[in-house]
């Protein structure tokens, strides 16, 4: 029998049977740290400290909070400056909850969850996601098979999810999690290879985007939350990279990093790639069965949860460069869309000059450095009705495209290739997600 047809979908909220539970008229909050950007929380409630110094990948304990609409403050601990804050309306029957921290939209966010779930029966436990990675990651499809399963046999526990979805009872034990893309099972987006699930333990898996600094946007993290105790952090241990080449005459390239292949064949300048899922940490890269060093990086690593752009530029005369550059792939905000420039383009005796790309004569990035990206803009989606990328000293025309379409929430880089002394400029317009 497959998984799918042993999850029983539980509605409503039972009994908790957890001597935390509250009396009429009181309530128990708690605060579970699930952000790598904050690594100590503070929360206060009117002015009354409810939880100090919660480190990163762990919960406070819980504080009784009277009934009613409460707002519920979090800080860096020792700081008293708010950074977030929620509204909650506490249930009148006494009623415990766990507030997540959790960042999005490049914000601290507080997420409320409730801890009052009846135990299963015994033999089983119960487990929940949670998708708090919406704002910059989106819906996502979640997967689940016993110890020594595999993803193509994996029964869906959740798809297309957009928040939490209800307890789901399955046999006590050990099970393989994978986190996906909406639809796409090879768009793997976090895997957890072994959660285990013990007896009448009633288990959250919350998801986090994993972005490191301006980097991500795609990948996730998690976070398994046991009702009423302990928290488990299930960090991403991957990042994704993938190349961007404009090797004079068309030349050809393979690469890979830290052992993962970039390329599922020759690629042959000017050319972008897809991205490929590689073990975070220094990178080792292979370019053409060579050893390649970044420019400017000699310590270069892919930071887990991060998306990269590996840029190899030569003008055939000088030894190629490689440039390791940061991608920006949370998602806009609804109706908007993301757009960014990549400056690619060499020159006679190496790279060309500064660039610029505007939109329907509006600007969207100057001087854009070679081998190097502008931060995302954000503009309103739809067709834009010229595309044009300049250079920013001259003022020549290096590329133009028309009635480019930008779909509401999509990500877009402009790559500018080829060899601008020559007036051979290649665009490519990618959407990145």
């Amino acid at each position: 029998m497959s998984l799918l047809l042993a999850l029983t979908m539980l509605q409503g909220c039972g009994k908790s049977g957890s001597s935390s539970s509250s009396g009429p008229g009181t309530n128990q909050v708690r605060l579970v740290n699930a952000t790598t950007a904050y690594a100590s929380l503070d929360m206060t409630s009117s002015g009354a400290r409810l939880a100090s110094a919660v480190a990163t990948g762990s919960a406070s304990s819980y504080a009784a909070v009277s009934s009613g609409i409460s707002t519920f403050t979090l800080g860096l601990s020792g700081s008293g400056t708010p950074l977030a804050q929620t509204n909650l309306s506490l249930s009148s029957v006494g009623v415990p909850y766990t507030l997540v921290a959790h960042t999005g939209g490049q914000q601290l966010q507080v997420t409320a969850l409730t801890d009052n779930e009846a135990a299963p029966a015994s033999g089983d436990g119960k487990i929940r996601v949670s998708n708090l990675a919406l704002l910059d990651t989106g819906n996502v499809d979640v997967y689940m098979a016993g110890g020594g399963g595999n993803l193509s046999d994996a029964s869906a526990l959740a798809t297309n999810l957009p928040g939490t979805t209800g307890y789901f009872e399955i046999t006590a034990g050990t099970y393989h999690i994978w986190v996906t893309g909406v639809g796409n099972k090879t768009d793997l987006r976090l895997e957890i290879p072994s959660v285990v699930i013990s007896d009448q333990q009633v288990l959250t898996l919350i998801l986090t985007s994993a972005i490191s600094g301006t980097a991500g946007g795609v990948l996730v993290d998690g976070w398994l939350v046991t009702q009423q105790g302990a928290v488990s952090a299930q960090k991403n241990v991957s990042a994704r990279v993938r190349i961007a080449a404009n090797i004079a005459a068309h030349g050809t390239i393979v690469a890979t990093a830290n052992g993962v292949s970039l390329t599922s064949s020759t690629l042959i300048s000017p050319v972008v790639g897809s991205y490929a899922l590689v073990p975070a940490g220094p990178l080792t890269i292979v370019v053409n069965g060579n050893s390649v060093n970044v420019v400017g990086n000699s310590n270069a690593a892919a930071a887990a949860g991060a998306d990269l752009t590996l840029l190899a530029v030569s003008d055939g005369i000088s030894p190629p460069q490689f440039f390791l550059l940061p991608d920006d792939n949370r998602l806009p905000l609804n109706g908007m869309a993301k757009l960014r420039l990549v400056n690619g383009v060499n020159g006679a005796n190496g790279l060309a000059g500064n660039i610029s790309l505007t939109a329907d004569f509006n600007p969207v990035a100057q001087d854009v450095a070679p081998g190097t990206v502008s931060t995302a803009a954000s503009i309103k989606s739809g067709t834009i009705s010229q595309l044009e990328v300049n250079s920013s000293q001259a003022n020549t025309l290096l590329y133009s495209a028309m009635n480019v379409t930008l779909q509401s929430q999509g990500v877009y880089s402009v790559f500018m290739l080829g060899n601008n002394a020559t007036g051979l400029g290649v665009g490519i317009v990618r959407g990145d997600r």
